[in-house]
């Protein structure tokens, strides 16, 4: 006060203050200072406060755009199927149209389709081939049967082969058993006639032999009787001897002479004997020679047993390699009209392509809608415009209320989204505030959940993915429901925040002034976890990056 004062009385002598003067009048207290420490005071007591107990919600964020979820009822190209000339248009853009509805329609231009009767013409080619396979079928039939009838015939000549066989081997066997019979009966010729009649000359010898000393006894006996007679008849004549010893004496004579007479009765009889015993032995040389002849006849027989049962063993070989020949030749026969036929079938079933290719051909001339959905754009315009197969002629957008939305979301937010999540979405065109840490306040957003997460990134590290709608928060009134594709179509600008853990604000401040990532509560890390957590390793042993194109990204 007191400087002040004086600060006024010097200022009434003078035009202006002096500089010392006017920097204590500066410095001076003023009465607001405590009040201000107090509302300070406060203020940080507040934040510190808030900071520590007010929770606030992680979020991860990503941009995208709408899609549709099934990849059937995504916007897709309508392409000609062939090249053609484009003659009539049956739709306008914006048309709604049905599945099967006539869109437009081709003149094909390939010329192997020019020919307006190319279908009966190919039909007519296929009766004429059904009747060749006919007749080649009643071939087959015919040899078939014929086939069958040689192979009849074949058993049956072979049948009686078998039977000659059999019946020259009981021929052999039979021969065989006379030639060890014959054989047997010229050995018995051999030794036991040839010694019999041996036995019987050497007999008849003996019986010579004794008819010669009998002869040769009995002529002595008639000499002595013949001397006895005349020296008797001499004594008789002088009366020495009786007549009875006379008679006695003529008797003994004549009986004497008589044994003579039957000695070379006897000696005729035993040289006949042994004439006959010489003819014996011719003759049982004779029947030993006839038993040589009848052996060696035996022996040729059975020689010609043998060939004849040779000869039926090669006849039954000729007949089974001729019949063989002729059954194979049949087979053969047979297996080359099936080989026809076969290949009458193939060209049947050729025609039966290219019939279908035909008539395909002159289906996909007409251009008609896959399914139900909206005409938006019209590529080709005007009749008589040529176009080649696989150009776009229009784009057809399903009808369908399958809608999702991809969201790019960076490599180090990425490993904290798993599905399930749940998202808050803000589409282009629907006015929103989003308070990323409070999402109970946020207005106008819509509720979604992680369907899909790529498994590889876009080459820009970023990662797809796939948010639909959370029909369970949907179902209980707690959020309200997407708007239909007639208002949000595909490609629309999206926003996302995927809802991760809540902690406390200070916490989350602190994390994102020192760049760390969200904290999430995960489950101990599993083997096949592990193995997905691991990157992809190209040839070189580089992380692999496989491009996957995105809306907005080059």
């Amino acid at each position: 006060m007191g400087i002040a004062k004086s600060h006024e009385t010097f200022g009434t002598g003078h035009d202006r203050p002096l500089p010392r003067a006017r920097s204590l009048a500066l410095v001076r207290p003023r009465k607001s200072g405590p009040r201000i420490a107090a509302v300070l005071t406060l203020t940080v007591a507040a934040v510190a406060a808030c900071l520590a107990f007010v929770p606030i919600q992680q979020t991860v964020n990503g941009y995208g755009q709408v899609i549709v979820y099934s990849a059937m009822d995504r916007p897709q190209n309508i392409e000609a199927q062939i090249s053609g000339r484009l003659v009539e248009w049956r739709v306008q853009e914006g048309v709604t149209v049905k599945k099967g509805d006539v869109i437009a329609r081709l003149e094909d231009i390939d010329s192997k389709f020019l020919d307006a009767r190319q279908v009966e013409r190919l039909r007519e080619q296929r009766v004429a081939l059904g009747r060749q396979r006919q007749r080649s079928e009643g071939r087959i039939r015919e040899m078939g049967e014929q086939r069958t009838q040689l192979s009849a015939s074949r058993a049956a000549a072979l049948s009686a082969a078998s039977q000659r066989i059999r019946q020259a081997k009981e021929r052999e066997r039979a021969t065989y058993q006379a030639l060890i019979a014959t054989r047997k009966g010229g050995d018995i010729a051999r030794d036991v006639a040839r010694v019999s009649a041996g036995e019987r000359v050497r007999q008849t010898d003996d019986r010579i032999l004794q008819a010669q000393q009998a002869l040769a006894f009995a002529r002595q006996n008639a000499q002595t009787a013949k001397l006895q007679r005349d020296r008797v008849a001499e004594l008789f004549k002088e009366g020495l001897r009786s007549r009875r010893d006379d008679e006695l004496s003529e008797n003994d004579l004549v009986r004497t002479r008589t044994e003579v007479e039957r000695a070379e009765a006897a000696l005729q009889i035993a040289r006949r004997d042994r004439t006959l015993g010489g003819l014996d032995q011719n003759r049982t040389d004779i029947e030993i020679d006839r038993a040589e002849a009848e052996i060696e006849r035996a022996d040729a027989n059975l020689e010609v047993a043998r060939r004849d049962v040779m000869n039926a063993v090669f006849d039954r070989t000729r007949i089974e390699a001729d019949t063989a020949g002729a059954i194979n030749s049949l087979s053969a026969s047979i297996e080359s009209a099936r080989e026809s036929l076969a290949k009458i079938d193939a060209d049947r079933q050729k025609l039966d392509v290219e019939v279908e290719n035909v008539v395909g051909r002159r289906g996909q001339q007409v251009i008609k809608a896959p399914r139900d959905g909206r005409i938006v754009r019209v590529l080709r315009v005007g009749t008589g415009e040529t176009v080649k197969a696989g150009d776009v002629l229009a784009t057809l957008v399903p009808a369908t209320e399958d809608i999702a939305v991809e969201l790019m979301v960076n490599d180090n937010d990425i490993p904290l989204v798993s599905e399930g999540r749940q998202v808050r979405l803000q589409f282009a065109g629907w006015p929103a505030l989003q308070f990323a840490g409070w999402p109970s306040v946020a207005v106008g957003t819509f509720a979604g959940k992680v369907a899909v997460i790529d498994a590889v990134d876009d080459g820009t590290a970023r990662y797809r993915i796939i948010v639909r709608p959370d029909a369970a928060q949907i179902a209980k009134s707690r959020d309200e429901p997407w708007p239909s594709l007639t208002r949000l179509r595909p490609g629309a600008e999206a926003t996302g925040w995927v809802l991760l853990d809540t902690v406390p604000l200070g916490y989350e401040l602190w994390r994102q002034w020192n760049a760390f990532p969200p904290t999430v509560k995960r489950a101990p890390l599993g083997e096949k976890e592990k193995d997905e957590l691991k990157p992809l390793k190209d040839k070189d042993g580089e992380k692999e990056k496989p491009y996957i194109p995105v809306k907005g990204t080059k």
